[in-house]
């Protein structure tokens, strides 16, 4: 096969395997950046960072995330919430909860020891804390789903975000997010990832037979 329809077929499934920001896929708005948003605190640059996240795109910021020398955290703005583990009284609220795949976001999710936690103002709630070498926190050296619940044009939509959290210093990435548009509806975390179009599948097909035919005629008879 020469290398020209080689490529031909390699760029068919590199545009095939692309992915999107902001697709709908049935009721699920589903978001990811072209590259994966980077928290990560580089010494002497600063002390602490933000990065708002405005889950459904109206141009507000609906969670905070904070990173600095020895903490990683998230912070809701508003009336909005994020699924954690409650810490044992006396102490208030606790670290925000890694979640696996396929598990069920809503209302339903705040059973012990699990709790949709609003916060208190201007306070951020831990992904990771880094101390001595070492980080604690249940997301640390996690790749998982935050649980978020969220106001969207005055109802509250539940949705996700994946998140990968360092294991030794505060390091994090934001993958990607979705949020399901039906006000109320639970959503399984990973739920609403795009499937290839059928464009997408008939275009790489058109790629694949006018490269199979240009080297069939290229075949010695």
């Amino acid at each position: 096969m020469s290398s020209r329809i080689a490529q031909n077929i390699a760029l068919g499934f590199v545009w095939l395997s692309c992915t999107h920001t902001g697709l709908s896929q049935g009721t699920i708005v589903y978001s990811q950046p072209s590259s994966p948003i980077i928290l990560w605190y580089q010494n002497g640059t600063t002390i602490t960072g933000y990065h708002p996240m405005d889950v459904d795109g109206d141009g507000t910021t609906d969670f905070t995330f904070v990173y600095s020398p020895t903490f990683l955290g998230v912070r809701s703005e508003r009336a909005n919430r994020i699924l954690i583990r409650l810490s044992p009284p006396p102490d208030l609220g606790g670290p925000i909860t890694p979640l696996p795949a396929g598990f069920q976001i809503g209302s339903g999710s705040s059973l012990d020891p699990l709790s949709w936690w609003a916060g208190f103002d201007g306070d951020f709630d831990p992904l990771g804390i880094y101390l001595n070498g070492g980080g604690s926190g249940d997301f640390v050296g996690q790749r998982a789903y935050m649980g978020i619940e969220f106001q969207h044009a005055g109802n509250t939509h539940y949705g996700w975000a994946l998140l990968q959290v360092g294991s030794f210093g505060p390091f994090a990435a934001i993958e990607s997010w979705a949020w399901e548009t039906r006000s109320g509806v639970p959503i399984f975390a990973g739920a609403g990832v795009p499937e290839p179009s059928a464009f997408a599948l008939f275009s790489v097909a058109g790629i694949m037979l006018l490269a199979l035919r240009r080297l069939r005629c290229k075949l010695p008879t």
